[in-house]
C-alpha cells in the first residue's frame, strides 16, 4: 500500500510540473489546428482554396495553395488571429493556371 501511495504522489508531482511548464493560457497544438482549419474553412473567401495546415508550438504553418494573392493574404490573417497562435508562416502558392496567349 505504501508504495502506491508513494506512486500517487510522484505521478501528481510530474503532473502539476508537466502542467506549471506551460504557459499560462497556452493551447496544445491539437486545439490550435482545428481552430484555424475551422476558421480557414468558414471563410467564404477561401472556399476553392487547398490549405493545410500545421502547428508547432503555436506556431502554425499554412501550406497549400490558392487562386489569388488577395487569398494568401487573407489566410494568413484569419489563421494569426485565432487564438493560441504564436506566429504563422504563410506558405500557400498561386493556384497554377493556364495562361491565355
Amino acid at each position: 500500500m505504501r508504495i502506491h501511495a508513494s506512486l500517487a504522489a510522484v505521478l501528481v508531482a510530474a503532473t502539476t510540473f508537466a502542467a506549471a511548464a506551460q504557459p499560462r493560457g497556452a493551447l496544445d497544438d491539437e486545439t490550435i489546428f482545428a481552430a484555424v482549419e475551422d476558421a480557414l474553412q468558414r471563410s467564404p473567401s477561401l472556399a476553392t482554396a487547398r490549405i493545410t495546415v500545421k502547428s508547432r508550438d503555436g506556431f502554425v504553418t499554412l501550406g497549400g495553395s490558392a487562386g489569388t494573392v488577395a487569398e494568401i493574404a487573407a489566410a494568413g490573417r484569419i489563421a494569426a488571429r485565432v487564438r493560441g497562435v504564436t506566429g504563422v508562416d504563410n506558405a500557400i502558392r498561386i493556384t497554377d493556371r493556364r495562361w491565355r496567349a
